[in-house]
């Protein structure tokens, strides 16, 4: 019986890293095309203004989150506080609590994503005087509310 266990994860597993491959292989796809697309433009540009600087004015365009949606992030961060009742939390804590109410599987990698995004979330809020630092736990920094 255990060994139907292993094998029906080892099957899950594999399927979800086929999946991902896939997805990387069109991805590396969609990035020659577009870059095609893009040094036609320029030569075009050139044609008509051939002192035109190319390199000039391109604004960064941010990246989404895919886990959140606009707030969203933030929201879940002041519940997670509020739940705690004053308990100071680190980031790490925070990465697991937004990991589990997104019911995502926790992984390393995962952690570790979320934990940047509490980060990114608690320094927000510190400026905005809603969250101060509370100490240390091991090697990182905690948090508490005001």
């Amino acid at each position: 019986m255990a060994d139907l266990d292993v094998v029906a994860a080892l099957i899950r597993k594999r399927a979800e890293l086929a999946d991902l491959i896939e997805h990387q292989q069109k991805e590396q796809k969609e990035i020659k095309r577009l870059t095609e697309v893009l040094a036609h433009i320029e030569a075009t540009v050139t044609l008509f203004s051939p002192d035109f600087e190319l390199r000039t004015g391109a604004k960064a365009r941010p990246v989404r989150n895919r886990f959140f949606g606009p707030g969203e992030c933030q929201r879940m961060v002041l519940d997670i506080f509020r739940e705690a009742q004053g308990v100071a939390l680190s980031s790490r804590q925070i990465g697991e609590a937004l990991a589990a109410r997104k019911a995502l599987e926790p992984s390393t990698a995962l952690i570790e994503q979320m934990q940047k995004n509490a980060l990114n979330v608690v320094h927000r809020l510190q400026r905005t005087g809603t969250l101060v630092a509370a100490g240390r736990d091991g090697p990182g920094a905690t948090w508490t509310v005001v």
